[in-house]
């Protein structure tokens, strides 16, 4: 049976606790809970317990702030992105025709709560948002192993909505084009509100049963499903095992659809290829051309996500991330 595990501060003492009431939204919701009796360092840690953790019982239910929650991935994981794996999302970024499996990093250290804010950096002006699932890694997975549809649940353990907070203008401006530097700095993946701890035989027909959506400002910017992945979870997974060796607590981002800010432009392609090697030209014409349309994050902004199970209309919570300046140094 799956279960929605959370992870919260009290007092400076963080605790584990499975939530018995609906999965909060914002800062302010309340949030029904039944504490754990465990006291794990990492998600790596909670998923390793012995024989699982036992069920929760309601008679120790507990109601906190939503504001007290952490990230239920602790910020030593490992974070493996996928680009591009949307057709939406490949179309505006003139990727129509996806041949291959497109995969990058992005540091733990980006990790922050669902309620926390988002720095913006004092060099970074195109700020941006991907609302993603990711699925938490519940055994390693090395060279050696075949993932299939029947035994990825022995692989992931479960869901975790996340934002892949992006710079664009370090994405694409800076030298050789930093996507790594552009997406890791702290506060650029906000997770959780909840894990979707699942049980392995509610894996595979649970990951084709998701709906993620962002807004900013109470605007809608992004609205997908998990049937539209062009590279399903269990296609990526062996890719990634040929590649690099994948831990628990580990995440795997499974990309972002269309809705950006800023859809790619045939200038914007233009500019790219013509001055690749040359990074201030290209820093400030890309700059010019990607700030044409709407406005990308500023201070105040405030970003929400969901994510929803569509089978039974479950809500697995929300995000909500207000944009704020970083102090100055």
């Amino acid at each position: 049976m799956s279960r929605l595990i959370v992870r919260y501060g009290d007092n400076g003492v963080v605790h584990w606790g499975e939530l018995i009431g609906a999965a909060p939204h914002s800062a302010d919701d309340a949030v029904r809970l039944v504490p754990l009796a465990v006291q794990c360092a990492t998600t790596a840690e909670f998923l390793a317990q012995p024989s699982g953790i036992g069920p929760a019982d309601e008679r120790q239910a507990v109601t906190i702030k939503a504001a007290t929650l952490l990230s239920p991935v602790t910020s030593g994981a490992a974070l493996i992105c996928q680009g591009l794996n949307y057709v939406s999302h490949a179309q505006e970024a003139k990727h129509a025709e996806r041949k291959s499996n497109l995969i990058f990093g992005k540091a733990g250290s980006s990790i922050t709560g669902p309620y926390d804010d988002i720095v913006r950096p004092p060099e970074v002006e195109l700020l941006d948002y991907e609302v993603e699932f990711a699925l938490v890694i519940r055994k390693p997975i090395g060279a050696q192993d075949r993932i299939t549809e029947e035994n990825i649940g022995e692989y992931v353990a479960g869901v975790v909505l996340c934002n892949d907070v992006s710079a664009r203008d370090v994405q694409f401006g800076e030298s050789l084009l930093q996507w790594f530097r552009g997406k890791s700095y702290r506060t650029f993946c906000p997770v959780g509100p909840v894990m979707w701890l699942l049980e392995p035989d509610e894996v595979a027909a649970a990951l084709e049963r998701l709906e993620i959506r962002l807004h900013v400002n109470g605007e809608l910017r992004q609205h997908a499903s998990s049937q539209q992945l062009i590279w399903k979870p269990v296609e990526t997974l062996n890719f990634v095992g040929t590649v690099l060796d994948m831990h628990p607590g580990d995440l795997l981002l499974t990309g972002t659809p269309g809705g950006v800010t800023t859809p790619v432009t045939a200038r914007m392609v233009e500019i790219i290829q013509t001055h690749l090697l040359h990074d201030e030209i290209r820093r400030d014409e890309l700059r010019v051309e990607m700030t044409r349309g709407r406005p990308f994050l500023r201070a105040g902004d405030v970003v929400t996500a969901t994510l929803v199970e569509t089978g039974e209309g479950r809500m697995l919570g929300g995000l909500s991330n207000t944009v704020v300046e970083a102090a100055a140094r």
